[in-house]
């Protein structure tokens, strides 16, 4: 029996049309809403699958985030360290804030390069 499918599709709709209009992301987080195996089979069916799948191989919080066929609407799952699903979303964004890179690991990443360079540098100039 479908309980709670339907009313999180409506807020899929209205916050997207929100979306496209300011660029306003929206996060639903469906583990905190009951939901019948109907509804997650009429969920799955309606949204599909998109053309993207990212997996985060990470120690402290692995996640899957994949793109429905409705543009602008991903699911994700993020699990905790022992692999058990913590929390379960649909996003309303061009492109999963999780799977970006943050501003303090692409600083430690101009820290490895410029290390390696001076390295490179100081070896090649002997």
């Amino acid at each position: 029996m479908l309980m709670n499918a339907v009313p999180i599709l409506n807020e899929i709709y209205e916050n997207l049309k929100e979306f496209y209009e300011t660029g306003k992301k929206y996060t639903i987080f469906t583990n905190k809403i009951p939901l019948s195996d109907e509804d997650r089979e009429f969920l799955n069916e309606v949204l599909g699958e998109g053309q993207v799948k990212i997996k985060i191989e990470s120690d402290f919080q692995p996640a899957e985030l994949k793109e429905t066929k409705i543009f602008g609407v991903w699911i994700g799952i993020i699990y905790d360290k022992n692999g058990n699903p913590m929390a379960e979303t649909i996003e309303i964004t061009d492109f999963p804030d999780l799977a970006k890179s943050q501003k303090e690991d692409i600083l430690d990443s101009i820290k490895i390069l410029e290390k390696t360079l001076k390295e490179f540098v100081s070896t090649n100039n002997q």
